[in-house]
């Protein structure tokens, strides 16, 4: 198989399940999701429907199903071990199709989803929920918090476990740094969700970030793989092979933001909690997953000490005072007669 080749099936097939089938899945959705009675009001009080987050669990089933037809399409080609055939079947240059972690963003999704139906605003933040759960009265935020936070403690061990970490407290260290920034990212972004886009901004700059970090430390595995097995004819990684993992990492990293992008600026829907949630839980298992313990460190406190300032600061105050970060907000979204604060800290729609 030529090189031209993989990267072209590579390419369509991170595309069609990463972006085109999100984007046709949520147009062909949106007028049942619009009549569905499913409403919540706005910050400026008009009444939207609360589905767009779904879109995050259509994309890494899409994701899933075209790993396996390709899985299938190697089967049926013969020997795929050689040459750019390895690279395109089981290399990181189809990185994303097995890059998402599945039953993260599932349950992220389904937890949100459950806070955005049947939460009610009278226990905020961590500590309202907190002390909901002390009380013996668990909330819909207080089960999302546990939940989140398990499977994130999944995911963490698994990421601590293969590091390969030198002793058990290194990789209860991993582990619990992995957790943290996977369960932190998830509540930040949705603590930025108040706002049409802010989140959809927020996560995509993440993910612009994201998406390099951890695909250049699986090409380092793989270079690594390469040469053990080059004389089963496994090619050499090339530096134009990372480039284009990267942009199809990224590609496919947007394409939820792409399929929901109008009907959120456009104030038709909102992410709720199943779509900030999950976006956030992503680009935390990414860059929990790639980056070395000590960048893993300090990005588990940032986004620690972001989650807990929220609690007495208002971003959206914030965001209002610093020009720069308030022309990024206000772009592409529907102009309105008053922008303001939320008055107090923004923790009322905390994990």
């Amino acid at each position: 198989m030529s090189a031209a080749l993989a990267y072209t099936i590579a390419a369509a097939a991170c595309l069609v399940a990463g972006a085109l089938m999100p984007f046709l899945v949520m147009r062909a959705l949106s007028p049942a999701l619009a009549s569905s009675g499913r409403l919540s009001t706005n910050y400026r009080g008009r009444s939207v429907h609360v589905g767009l987050g779904l879109v995050w669990v259509v994309w890494p089933v899409s994701l899933l199903v075209v790993s396996v037809v390709m899985e299938i399409v190697a089967t049926a080609a013969g020997d795929p071990a050689s040459g750019h055939a390895l690279a395109l079947y089981d290399g990181p240059l189809t990185l994303p199709l097995y890059g998402v972690p599945l039953m993260l963003v599932t349950v992220s999704v389904l937890f949100g989803l459950a806070d955005d139906v049947f939460g009610s605003h009278t226990d905020k933040g961590f500590k309202g929920h907190l002390f909901a759960l002390v009380r013996g009265r668990l909330t819909t935020g207080g089960l999302k918090l546990l939940g989140i936070g398990a499977v994130s403690a999944v995911y963490g061990w698994h990421i601590a476990w293969s590091r390969g970490a030198a002793g058990v407290v290194e990789t209860f260290g991993v582990w619990v740094l992995a957790t943290l920034t996977i369960a932190a990212a998830a509540n930040f972004i949705n603590l930025t969700d108040l706002r049409p886009g802010r989140a959809l901004k927020t996560y995509s700059a993440l993910a612009l970030v994201a998406a390099p970090v951890f695909v250049l430390d699986a090409v380092e595995g793989y270079v690594s793989y390469a040469a053990s097995f080059a004389e089963l004819g496994v090619t050499a990684w090339s530096a134009l092979d990372s480039a284009v993992s990267v942009v199809l990492m990224a590609c496919v990293l947007l394409g939820p933001v792409v399929a929901v992008w109008r009907f959120d600026l456009g104030e038709e829907g909102m992410l709720g909690d199943a779509g900030s949630n999950a976006m956030g839980a992503v680009v935390g298992y990414l860059l929990a997953s790639a980056l070395p313990v000590a960048w893993l460190a300090l990005t588990a406190g940032l986004l620690l000490a972001l989650n807990l300032l929220s609690e007495r600061v208002s971003f959206s105050a914030v965001v209002d005072r610093v020009a720069p970060l308030r022309a990024i907000d206000r772009l592409g979204r529907m102009p309105s007669d008053a922008e303001s604060g939320d008055g107090g800290g923004d923790s009322g729609r905390t994990l």
